[in-house]
């Protein structure tokens, strides 16, 4: 029961992590959102060059395999640094769903290594089909959700002293 479980549950855990990690700092979607994609590109363009760096400083995984860690860590390093800080929401609504959008592109972004680093079962496979199906519509409406939350954040007003 537990290898059968085993992705959903681990894909489910991620979920709940990354909402959690939103919701409870605040943060807004906007800048969170543009952060993954900057770790995302960061990623396509490092992992290739830091795993083998890594695996020579004596850090080796087989399972799940060293690439995945550090693409997986690629990607989230950016919205994960700017938790500390940045625009929050104030209503709850507001966190709910910029969390949860927040959540999804992530697990939308992180799809390629989980799918190699896990190993999809039957039970798991029709959620994995399911976001590889509609990846690029998912992370292209969070993006653009990520951008609208940027532009409808109230900025704070700068008071000319006389």
């Amino acid at each position: 029961m537990g290898t059968v479980m085993s992705f959903v549950v681990i894909f489910l855990l991620f979920i709940a992590a990354l909402f959690a990690t939103a919701f409870f700092t605040k943060r807004r979607f906007g800048v969170l959102g543009l952060a993954l994609a900057a770790g995302a590109m960061l990623s396509t363009l490092w992992v290739g060059d830091l795993t083998p760096i890594i695996a020579n400083a004596g850090i080796i995984l087989v399972k799940p395999p060293l690439e995945s860690v550090v693409s997986a860590a690629l990607i989230l390093l950016p919205s994960l640094l700017l938790l500390s800080s940045g625009p929050t929401y104030k209503a709850m609504w507001q966190r709910v769903t910029g969390a949860a959008a927040f959540a999804v592109l992530a697990i939308a972004l992180l799809l390629e290594p989980l799918g190699s680093a896990l190993v999809i079962d039957s039970v798991g496979k029709p959620v994995y089909d399911f976001f590889i199906q509609y990846r690029v519509a998912i992370i292209t409406i969070c993006l653009g959700l990520a951008v609208l939350d940027l532009l409808v954040a109230k900025m704070p007003k700068h008071h000319k002293e006389h």
